[in-house]
């Protein structure tokens, strides 16, 4: 039997890490006789896996029996479209929901469940049931056990521990995430008393001196429903944390379930919220950061950029950086709704963005991703009352193909070719940026909870987003995430650490901050420092530890100029000045007082700057560069001109990704660490394409890549000759050989170091073995 497993950030299939390429195929939109087709097509693209939503709803669109091998329609035959993708050789992801949303009634619960339990029904904050469920309600959990022990029938024997396909199983999607959209508050009854219990478990004894009421149900209830000071705002604040803890446990429970039906292979959830270039994504991870936590389930995301380019990839980075600081630490970089649609005929989006925004992902680590949604279709009327299931994917439901699906396969035979390396090859990064998710746990608001939300709104996209991680992207400086309240800061794994700070911060976290600094760390503050807790308790120990004597300022949205690092007339909101003694100052407002200072403190140093501005000019990027400069935060790459530029680096070999966002080609020279790379020939990227290049890579025994400067698409061995196949055709190479001479038609020409160099211009690198 095959062994699966999860470990070291890969997953791996007996001895060997998997990327694992998955495309999404609803097969209850497609005529079951074109079922083949459609999965022949995710091979051609060179995936290796298929995932599916499995509809309860579809299934059983009434009470009773459960359908999932077709016995009243076609495509309903669950049993025999998992039993096709195995025997075409595809690992299956399985998404049985309870929810599933796939533009569905109901979000995929049956409508007879409601009508049949109308009490587990989530009741609004103004009194009104919704077409949600409360999702720990008994009612609710006593259908999703029906349910569970229907499909877990099916599921469990096609398990890849039992000799199946499925590696997989997705509990539930987007838990939380109508909750948000919709700005919903949970009052069921249910609901509330897990609230109460809650907060006993949470404050104990003081509990009734937060909350001095004799009827603490029915006093949650008023201020969910109808919020006055002065509980308007700690009520919501707890009902937020405790609907962090509540997601958890119905996860906890979901899982409980699978498993007591037959689930063997990891559970998987999947976190929602990418909107505005990704910037409200974290507000997802703040909601599910307590399911995420639990030991045995994995994370993955849903990331719907629309577009990519030079002003959004840091958006990406970002997303990607903070998703893998916060998720299972075994676990790979995993999205399991990757943007694949968008692209309809004559409109949308352009086709090198699937390829751009692949490339962008597997730099960061990414090693699993399946393509959403991969195949158009059609709708049922029991499934959704429009017909039409069309958003530009690669597939239209007639089988045929969009310009953008042969993207796939030609990035395919690349990772093909890289195979083991490329998995095993891991970011090198040079800095980290610090988060507190709290300033992201913002999903539902009240009268009196919206200005610090929006306040947190403006902070966290314009400074977290687009000041530090636009300018450490920009700049070339790559970057991991850590979050604050969880991380360990050891100045030796993490020489620099970028911050956005706001007024309220929690003591713990202050105080790490403040030790992190005195051991030797460089730590750089952007934002309003400090003053207060998360009980809005006077707290200002990060700014005594920097000697601090006195803030003012700091209005939200009031525009200043300020001058920093010798850039002068910069506008800037949220401008505070700082009062103390201080090693050197960095920023001034046009008054004179301090907005920017550099402080020794212990063994380290610390650098404030109490401004918000959006590095979106080359000035504001020049103060991001020269704070880093002055930091120690050196990029290790130089280019003659600007591509996107990252490195990862594994057992056997480094691999350079470089990608070009503009509409021109770009030539460029690359120095790593100073040292130019490629011998120093330029790369030529065309318009909106993306190269992977190899250095020091170990492609056979005997056989060492230093450099080459064209992307391989295909290896081969013939006749004791090994091939390997160039995209663009030209190209400069440099190898070291053992057991192997080259092609006597290149041009090649050893050097002392026993290196072999050689330059070709018909896509091909032949080598024969000798």
């Amino acid at each position: 039997m095959p062994i699966w497993r999860v470990q070291q950030n890969r997953f791996w299939l007996d001895e060997r890490p998997l990327l694992l390429q998955a495309g999404e195929f609803h097969y209850f939109r497609t005529p079951a006789d074109q079922w083949a087709h459609r999965l022949g097509l995710l091979k051609a693209a060179g995936f290796n896996a298929v995932a599916s939503y499995i509809p309860w709803l579809w299934h059983q669109p009434y009470e009773g029996e459960v359908d999932l091998e077709g016995r009243t329609h076609p495509l309903r035959n669950l049993a025999g479209f998992l039993d096709l993708a195995a025997a075409m050789d595809l690992f299956i992801i399985a998404r049985p929901g309870p929810y599933i949303m796939a533009e569905t009634i109901n979000e995929g619960i049956p409508p007879w469940v409601f009508a049949r339990a109308p009490a587990m029904a989530l009741i609004d904050q103004n009194g009104r049931p919704q077409p949600i469920a409360a999702y720990l309600h008994p009612d609710f959990r006593q259908w999703v056990e029906v349910w569970y022990a229907a499909v877990f029938r099916i599921l469990a024997p096609r398990q890849i521990t039992r000799g199946g396909r499925i590696v997989l199983v997705q509990l539930d999607n987007e838990m939380g995430m109508p909750h948000w959209v919709r700005g919903l508050v949970d009052t069921n009854p249910d609901t509330l008393a897990r609230f109460v219990d809650h907060l006993r478990a949470t404050y104990g004894a003081e509990l009734a001196t937060r909350y001095p009421a004799a009827d603490l149900m029915a006093f949650l209830h008023e201020q969910l429903t109808r919020p006055q000071p002065p509980y308007a705002v700690p009520v919501w604040e707890d009902y937020r944390r405790f609907y962090r803890r509540y997601l958890r446990d119905y996860a906890m429970w979901l899982y409980e379930r699978a498993r007591a039906h037959g689930l063997e292979v990891p559970a998987v959830i999947n976190i929602h919220g990418f909107a505005n270039g990704g910037k409200t994504f974290p507000i997802g991870l703040s909601q599910l950061v307590e399911v995420m936590a639990l030991e045995d389930i994995l994370s993955a995301i849903d990331v719907y950029p629309l577009f990519i380019g030079e002003g959004n990839l840091h958006e990406l980075l970002l997303v990607n950086a903070m998703t893998t600081a916060l998720q299972n630490p075994q676990q790979p970089l995993f999205s399991i709704e990757f943007q694949a649609g968008g692209n309809q005929d004559f409109s949308g989006a352009q086709s090198s963005f699937f390829d751009l925004h692949t490339r962008l992902c597997l730099s960061c680590d990414m090693r699993a991703i399946n393509h959403y949604l991969f195949f158009d279709g059609e709708n049922d009327p029991l499934l959704s009352p429009v017909r039409r299931h069309d958003w530009g994917h690669p597939v239209r439901k007639d089988g045929t193909t969009r310009r953008h699906y042969a993207r796939y396969g030609r990035l395919s035979r690349t990772l093909a070719v890289y195979g083991d390396a490329l998995v095993l090859a891991r970011p090198q990064t040079v800095t980290t940026i610090g988060f507190v998710l709290d300033y992201f746990m913002t999903e539902v608001d009240n009268a009196f909870t919206a200005a610090t939300t929006r306040i947190l709104t403006h902070q966290r996209e314009t400074i977290l987003f687009d000041f530090i991680a636009r300018g450490l992207a920009l700049g070339h400086r790559p970057f991991a995430a850590v979050e604050l309240s969880r991380a360990e800061l050891d100045p030796e794994r993490m020489p620099t650490l970028w911050v956005m700070m706001e007024r309220a911060c929690d003591a713990a976290v202050q105080a790490k901050l403040a030790a992190y600094v005195r051991q030797g760390g460089r730590l750089v503050l952007v934002g309003r420092l400090c003053q207060e807790d998360f009980d809005h308790r006077p707290c200002t120990l990060l700014a005594d530890a920097l000697g601090i004597t006195r803030i003012v300022g700091g209005e939200p949205f009031r525009t200043e100029s300020i001058s920093a690092f010798g850039y002068t007339d910069v506008p800037a909101s949220f401008v505070e000045a700082y009062e103390g003694r201080f090693a050197e100052v960095v920023a001034t407002r046009s008054d004179g007082g301090i907005v920017g200072f550099v402080q020794t403190l212990g063994r380290g140093q610390a650098l404030v700057f109490g401004a918000s501005l959006a590095a979106n000019t080359l000035d504001d990027l020049g103060i991001v560069w020269r704070m880093a400069e002055r930091m120690g935060c050196l990029s290790p790459f130089g280019l003659s001109d600007w591509v996107d530029v990252r490195l990862s680096a594994g057992p056997n070999g480094r691999f350079l990704f470089l990608n070009n966002y503009q509409d021109d080609p770009i030539t460029t020279t690359v120095t790593l660490d100073g040292n130019p790379l490629f011998d120093g020939h330029a790369i030529t990227l065309p318009p909106r394409r993306g190269f992977i290049l190899p250095l020091d890579w170990r492609l056979r025994p005997g056989v060492l890549i230093h450099y080459l400067t064209a992307e391989p698409i295909d290896v081969r061995e013939e006749n004791g000759r090994l091939i390997l196949c160039t995209d663009p055709p030209e190209y400069v190479a440099s190898l070291r050989l053992r057991g192997y001479r080259s092609d006597p038609g290149l041009v090649a020409r050893h050097e002392e170091d026993g290196r072999l160099h050689l330059r070709g211009h018909e896509g091909v690198l032949v080598l024969t073995a000798c």
